[in-house]
């Protein structure tokens, strides 16, 4: 009984989704995917200006789930991790244009939690850090591009001070956190 009962219904659902296709002034493809009742419903593509695809998912009602891929322009693979009812849920991994890995943690219901790596340009770690509901709460540890420990600064139970590097071990930038939120 239930087989036939998807098989019914598969039709219609088919026929109640419609292809829907953008283009950027240049004629050259935007996004296509299909949508139902006006949300988006499947698997979605979009594409850089360029030509090469930018992102590919799929839809549920309008709410992106399951696993996305977002690329560079360069066709590289920028970001994948997985969503659940349109919010980033799960590991999530970063990487560079060069294919070096950028960062990898995880989201719940879109907020960053656990520990965090990210790393340098060149695929060395940078830092380690541990949020708690979106909010950075403390640094294990920074390093230089060579693998040089660096002075993370006091940022801890997220209050304090934060040091930012660049690949060669230069102090950029000191930023102040109060209560995990970045404050100018």
């Amino acid at each position: 009984m239930k087989k036939i009962i998807i098989v019914i219904l598969t039709p219609l659902l088919l026929v109640s989704c419609k292809m829907t296709k953008e283009t950027y002034d240049s004629g050259e493809l935007k996004k296509i995917g299909r949508t139902s009742s006006d949300l988006k419903n499947g698997k979605w593509k979009f594409y850089h200006k360029n030509g090469t695809i930018f992102q590919k998912g799929k839809y549920l009602n309008g709410a992106e789930i399951g696993v996305w891929e977002i690329f560079h322009e360069n066709g590289k693979l920028h970001q994948i991790g997985k969503f659940n009812n349109g919010k980033q849920d799960g590991e999530w991994k970063f990487f560079y244009e060069n294919g070096n890995k950028e960062g990898i943690g995880k989201l719940d219901n879109g907020k960053l939690i656990g520990q965090w790596n990210w790393y340098h340009t060149n695929g060395k770690i940078y830092t380690e850090r541990l949020y708690t509901d979106g909010k950075l709460m403390n640094i294990i540890n920074c390093f230089d591009g060579n693998g040089k420990k660096l002075d993370k600064g006091t940022l801890k139970d997220g209050n304090g001070i934060l040091n930012v590097y660049d690949l060669e071990g230069n102090l950029l930038e000191v930023q102040n956190f109060k209560d995990g939120k970045y404050k100018k």
